[in-house]
């Protein structure tokens, strides 16, 4: 193989904020190389292609016609099913920002174009893709950390009046959806990556703060097949931004602080205390039983395990997709990988706005919720349903 066809050549679409996370980490890979861009957008993708020295594009056709191999869709999710299905219509591959789609519908769409297609569709969730998160998912999936009961699950965020005033968001036009689906969707996703396959669902969804058509805070209680359960927060009024996943097992407690991506460092694992210390809980309930801190001879399973310390940013999926393309493999988070996440995403919404608890099974495409996130009800509907007083 020539250095040339070791190269993969990539092209993007939507030359907006997030793009430049994908600019970057292109241009930081030696084995791929970012020569087109396109936004419908005249002057941004000239800004954009003079400052990754890209081509700029009229048109996706033309785009394509840079002999590129993979597009980065970078657009506002209400415009991604299109723009993916007009890609791989073209025969080529499609990195997909989150989220994916606005609805199930939509995603399913996406999917019987990718099978007529010469192309695949992948979807950015790079939480999956730092080494403390594939760490964490192969040693619950080999057991080595306990079985898991109970999981909390936060994305506690705040954004201002002011980050709705692009007239695309805000609105479910523009947005599909509210913060559940476009900012808590990467702790949702992570979430269920390590979980599991997850089965009912029950939520609630308020409007309590923004200027939106949607939620500003949603709250979820979900059960998983394993028996386990978690609760899941998703907020955009919260001052001290955090993100936080907590897994209680069977073995002990595996953690993640951070905000918008992690490095191993943000993880912790506290095994469960030793027979001693847990025969003291509860007995003087105004004293501690222990610090907290682990004993470093149990925490072995989870320092032995770890390997280079790969932060979550896109360039951990990015390159890892780079290099899976180039050497014909499959990439792990497949359009259908994430279809699970969007099935989350759209039973709480189904649930927060009928009041009633969701199973997997329920969302069908007869399910008024299928097509819409808001399910087909009036705005009137939709503000009642989230009103909180």
């Amino acid at each position: 193989m020539s250095t040339d066809e070791q190269v993969l050549r990539v092209g993007l679409v939507g030359c907006g904020g997030i793009a430049r996370s994908h600019g970057r980490a292109y241009t930081a890979n030696p084995r791929a190389r970012l020569v087109a861009a396109h936004d419908v957008d005249p002057a941004a993708t000239k800004k954009f292609a003079e400052e990754f020295g890209t081509a700029p594009c009229d048109s996706l056709a033309d785009l394509v016609a840079q002999d590129v191999q993979l597009v980065s869709v970078c657009t506002p999710p209400g415009t991604h099913t299109a723009t993916t299905i007009a890609l791989l219509e073209l025969g080529v591959s499609v990195l997909l920002e989150k989220p994916p789609t606005v609805n199930l519908a939509d995603m399913d769409l996406i999917a019987q174009a990718e099978q007529a297609s010469a192309g695949s569709v992948y979807v950015v969730f790079q939480h999956r893709h730092g080494s403390a998160a594939k760490r964490a998912h192969r040693l619950l999936a080999q057991g080595a950390l306990g079985a898991p009961q109970v999981a909390v699950c936060e994305t506690l965020w705040y954004r201002p009046e002011s980050y709705f005033d692009p007239d695309w968001r805000g609105n479910w036009a523009g947005e599909g959806g509210g913060p559940t689906l476009g900012h808590g969707i990467h702790q949702i996703d992570l979430l269920l990556h390590l979980m599991g396959e997850w089965t009912t669902l029950d939520a609630r969804a308020a409007r309590i703060a923004r200027p939106v058509e949607f939620e500003d805070v949603s709250m979820a209680a979900v059960s998983f097949a394993n028996g386990a359960v978690a609760s899941v927060t998703t907020s955009l009024l919260s001052p001290r931004e955090t993100s936080r996943i907590r897994i209680d097992t069977t073995g002990g407690t595996l953690e993640v602080n951070h905000l918008y991506g992690y490095a191993d460092a943000d993880w912790s694992w506290f095994p469960l205390p030793d027979a001693q210390t847990l025969a003291a809980n509860g007995v003087d309930p105004g004293r501690s039983s222990g610090d907290g801190t682990p004993a470093t001879a149990v925490t072995d399973v989870w320092q032995a395990a770890a390997e280079t310390d790969v932060p979550s940013a896109h360039a951990a999926q990015i390159d890892e997709l780079v290099d899976d393309l180039l050497a014909g493999r499959s990439h792990p988070t497949t359009l259908a990988s994430t279809r699970p996440t969007m099935e989350f995403v759209t039973a709480l919404y189904a649930s927060a706005l009928e009041g009633a608890t969701i199973a997997r099974a329920d969302l069908t495409p007869d399910q008024a919720f299928y097509r819409h996130l808001h399910g087909g009800l009036s705005a009137q509907r939709v503000s009642d349903r989230m009103r909180t007083v």
